[in-house]
């Protein structure tokens, strides 16, 4: 059995998980507010660079649409870093490859993002946003679990309810597919 992660990568996991709670909620409020084309271009915020944009002119749908971008690209250099840290002091090939695969959707979802501004919201397009935000957060719980201790306490135990527990999960994924 591997040894435990240090208390610093699990607390970092944590961090993304909550960072990416937050990212959710913002782009949840852009979305509410119907303000997604508050900020017609991309990826320049009225021709600023993202971060040279002036806080004052932050007001009304502005402040949502570049707020979500912000953060977006907050979680994206976290997810960055824990990719690498994972990638250098993790032993286990499957949590390396989560941490991949992250930085992978982080990526795509950035893209994706972008795509809805160019192309003024297509459904199509929105709707992959939506699911892979989720999918996302999925992933970096999943992360985070497997990195806690309650995840090496319980490694070897042997769980019966867990092909019921995988086919809940899978049930309430396919659930948010098809309400997005």
């Amino acid at each position: 059995m591997t040894s435990v992660p240090s208390k610093s990568l699990r607390w970092f996991s944590k961090i993304i998980v909550f960072a990416t709670l937050l990212l959710i909620f913002a782009g949840a409020l852009v979305k509410s507010f119907e303000v997604g084309l508050s900020v017609p271009d991309w990826p320049t915020t009225y021709g600023y660079q993202m971060f040279a944009f002036p806080w004052a002119d932050m007001v009304g749908g502005i402040f949502y649409e570049h707020g979500h971008r912000m953060l977006a690209t907050l979680v994206g250099a976290l997810t960055l870093l824990l990719a690498i840290w994972l990638g250098y002091k993790e032993s286990r090939k499957s949590v390396k490859l989560l941490g991949y695969t992250a930085l992978i959707l982080i990526i795509v979802q950035g893209v994706l993002g972008g795509l809805t501004v160019i192309y003024f919201l297509p459904t199509l397009i929105s709707l992959l946003h939506g699911v892979i935000a989720q999918t996302f957060f999925l992933l970096v719980i999943l992360i985070a679990y497997t990195l806690s201790k309650d995840f090496f306490l319980r490694h070897h135990d042997k769980d019966k309810n867990s092909s019921i527990l995988m086919m809940f999960t899978i049930a309430v994924y396919l659930q948010l597919i098809f309400g997005a």
